[in-house]
């Protein structure tokens, strides 16, 4: 309405039941309007007609005044309200016409040009700076809201002009709109760089490149490829390790969790349009799954890996002993989803030997994990041997063993069973040994208790029972077959047949005593030699053509047995006969000698005048025959082994040899380590030592200078602090007016010169006259 003009509206609710309801007006800022008062004046005031009729006046409208004012009403807890719009004008104006419109190239839209006046004002379109006037036709058609344009172009962008006409006052008002033709984004290409398949770790970087017009706004979302912890969401500008940059985002330190789709969406203000990319994250392998398992011996047992990477990794699972080759075991692999994979290895029957540390690995081109499983296999207890022989005799306790196998381990009990007994006797025994019948192994003590003693072994899943005969041992037999087998004129090598039946514990050793002819029934004291039973049986440093007595016995652990009958033999002159060389003998631990100093030792021998050594390598146990090197030295007791490879199995041969032909060869098998990293040498560590040393007084002389003032630094500092500073007082004191002691010349020459008396100030370097008043 124009301004100035009376504005009148009535409010009434008709609802039936609603007697006496309350209604109000609200004014454009939510006041309620009051009745007009005598003696008030008011433009704007309401007025009561009846209980549910209420009426409101503006008696001149105004700009000030104008807006929505409403008549509400609360009914039954609701609020019921209506509204009415109230705008004043002095002259026809413009609504929602925007001097810059935007078109979508390819449709029909509408130009938007309003106006409001006292009356419906006349509205007429002009194009090219209202020189053409546009006419309804198969392009154009005017509505009360504005000019429609079909199928719009490019060429329809430029300048239109809207004209609206107030009919009863003729009053015109004219707006210019320019018209800008814009077009729906389209997607071109959505390009990842390095590529769509990225290796975790990385930086991705994903361009989406868009055409339309105006330029587009981009939006990005992220779909998952996998069900992980990340839902479907937009991006911020920065959203965890993802930055956004307009058409743009790039992660960092990418990770399996970024795979999936990425979706671009462009937009603007005619419309959007989206693409997407898949991408492909390859991440290292990562077990997810490796439980130890339990399983009793006999039943069914599983061994579950799971793993997850991509590529999808290779599974396996090794046994750390001896390989399994059981049809009873069936390995079974599958992939569950393009990124994990399940590894099963299947016991039909779970055997003790199935115990153990299983490794499970998951392998891709990235980095193979490992995890160590453990089967630990529950069984009754079992044992190697159910029956073995035990010696027993006076003056020692004899320990009977019940080891056996089991898992978890047995309950040991003991049953002694006596030769010849009664069943009080054997009951009373049994008392007596109640406290040792659970112990392993079982100490008896009072030797004289020999007999069958049964061991019985149990455990939750079963028992085994072991027989023990424990007998009474004696000393071997006495020797009664010995030859000789070789000798030389300081040495003979002797054969011995020991005893063929021992009752007792298996004999050890052999002992010799021997003497010459000459002293052996002379005394009784003679040399004696003994030797393991995997020694040769020969007795060296003897005498050239001399005869000799000897006697041998045999040792087990119950004694020496009676000594053997007196053989005697005569050594070879040392002139007129020589024997082939005896086989060498090596030193004791010549294997890890050889291994870990590279040297060979032997026990010297004599009439060799040199020695053959053969050297092969050893590759899975077989001699590499066609690299195997010969050397022949002169005679020596031990021989520099070079130029042997570390990491490596050697088979050495020792042949001896003289005149009269070759020994039987004496060989080892050595394995050579593997080489260690090399440490700093002596001299290294020294001057180390000595740099460290020297910074350790210079770091201790710095604290001194910061903390005392005092050291070697400080001390140089102050004398150059205090040199620097008497030679530029002396440069400046050219008369000698601050020499503390005056020199005899001085005195006079100041006093026929009249009062020179000075006083020099050294914290302020100010010089004055002894009795200036300054």
């Amino acid at each position: 309405m124009r301004i100035g003009s009376r504005f009148y509206q009535e409010c009434r609710c008709d609802e039936p039941g609603s007697e006496g309801v309350n209604l109000k007006w609200l004014d454009s800022h939510d006041r309620e309007i009051q009745p007009l008062r005598p003696g008030i004046e008011s433009n704007v005031y309401s007025e009561w007609v009846n209980e549910d009729t209420c009426r409101l006046f503006i008696s001149s409208l105004s700009r000030s005044i104008s807006g929505a004012y409403k008549c509400v009403t609360n009914h039954n807890g609701q609020t019921y309200a209506l509204t009415y719009n109230v705008e004043a004008y002095d002259r026809p104006y413009f609504i929602n016409t925007n001097e810059t419109q935007y078109v979508v190239s390819g449709k029909n839209v509408t130009i938007f040009c309003e106006a409001r006046s006292e009356t419906d004002p006349l509205i007429i379109w002009y194009k090219q700076d209202g020189l053409t006037k546009i006419k309804d036709d198969d392009k154009y058609e005017t509505t009360s809201e504005g000019l429609i344009i079909k199928g719009v172009t490019n060429d329809d962008k430029g300048l239109y002009r809207c004209a609206a006409s107030d009919l009863k006052t003729g009053e015109e008002i004219i707006r210019d709109i320019q018209v800008q033709v814009i077009s729906v984004p389209e997607i071109s290409e959505i390009v990842a760089s390095p590529d769509s398949n990225v290796v975790a770790g990385g930086i991705l970087e994903i361009v989406c490149m868009a055409t339309g017009n105006p330029h587009p706004e981009y939006e990005w979302r992220k779909i998952p490829k996998y069900p992980l912890t990340i839902q479907n969401h937009t991006f911020p500008s920065m959203f965890g390790n993802v930055k956004k940059e307009g058409n743009r985002i790039t992660i960092y330190d990418v990770t399996e969790n970024d795979a999936g789709a990425y979706e671009c969406t462009a937009s603007n203000v005619a419309g959007s349009s989206s693409g997407s990319i898949n991408i492909e994250v390859y991440f290292m392998p990562n077990i997810t799954y490796a439980e130890s398992v339990v399983a009793i011996e006999g039943s069914t047992g599983q061994i579950i890996c799971k793993a997850q990477g991509l590529p999808i990794p290779q599974m396996s699972l090794s046994y750390i002993g001896e390989e399994i080759n059981d049809q009873s075991v069936v390995w079974i692999a599958r992939n569950i989803s393009e990124i994990e994979v399940e590894f099963y290895l299947n016991f039909l029957k779970v055997d003790r030997s199935h115990d153990g540390v299983y490794i499970c690995n998951a392998t891709n081109f990235l980095y193979t994990d490992q995890r160590e499983i453990n089967l630990t296999v529950l069984y009754a207890p079992h044992f190697e041997r159910s029956f073995e022989h035990a010696w027993g005799w006076g003056g020692r306790s004899t320990n009977l063993s019940c080891e056996n196998q089991s898992n978890p381990p047995a309950n040991i009990t003991w049953n002694y069973q006596g030769n010849g007994l009664s069943e009080e006797e054997q009951t009373e025994i049994n008392n007596i040994m109640a406290d040792k019948l659970h112990s392993n192994p079982l100490i008896i003590e009072n030797i004289s208790l020999y007999g069958t003693y049964q061991c019985f072994a149990k455990n939750e899943f079963g028992e085994d029972k072991k027989v023990i005969a424990l007998m009474q041992g004696f000393t071997p037999a006495a020797i009664n077959n010995v030859t000789i087998t070789n000798y030389t004129s300081t040495s003979v090598t002797f054969s011995i047949d020991g005893p063929q039946y021992v009752n007792g514990p298996p004999i050890k050793a052999y002992k010799a005593e021997y003497d010459e002819s000459d002293n052996y029934n002379i005394t009784d004291i003679h040399t004696n030699r003994t030797w393991s039973i995997d020694r040769p049986f020969r007795i060296d440093k003897l005498k050239p053509s001399t005869v000799y007595y000897v006697r041998f016995a045999a040792i087990n652990d119950v004694g020496d047995s009676p000594w053997s009958d007196v053989y005697d033999f005569l050594t070879l002159e040392n002139t007129n006969f020589r024997s082939v060389p005896l086989e060498p003998v090596w030193e004791t631990d010549v294997e890890e000698v050889a291994a870990m100093e590279r040297k060979l030792k032997w026990k010297k021998e004599e009439l060799v005048d040199s020695y053959n050594i053969r050297l092969c390598p050893m590759n899975n146990g077989v001699i590499e025959e066609e690299v195997c090197k010969d050397k022949t030295i002169e005679p020596a007791a031990e021989f520099q082994l070079d130029e042997l490879d570390s990491n490596t199995t050697y088979y050495l041969e020792l042949v001896a040899h003289n005149s009269n032909g070759s020994s039987t060869p004496a060989h080892i098998t050595f394995t050579v380590p593997a080489e260690e990293e090399n440490l700093l040498s002596a001299g290294a560590l020294i001057g180390i030592s000595i740099v460290i040393v020297f910074l350790c007084l210079v770091l201790l002389d710095v604290l001194l200078l910061l903390w005392r003032r005092q050291g070697i630094i400080a001390h140089c500092c102050q004398k150059k602090k205090k040199n620097q500073r008497e030679v530029s007082l002396n440069s400046r004191d050219r008369k000698g007016l601050l020499k503390e002691i005056p020199e005899p010349n001085d005195v006079q020459k100041r006093a026929s010169n009249g009062h020179r008396e000075y006083e020099y100030n050294k914290t302020t370097g100010v010089i004055t006259g002894k009795h200036s008043a300054v």
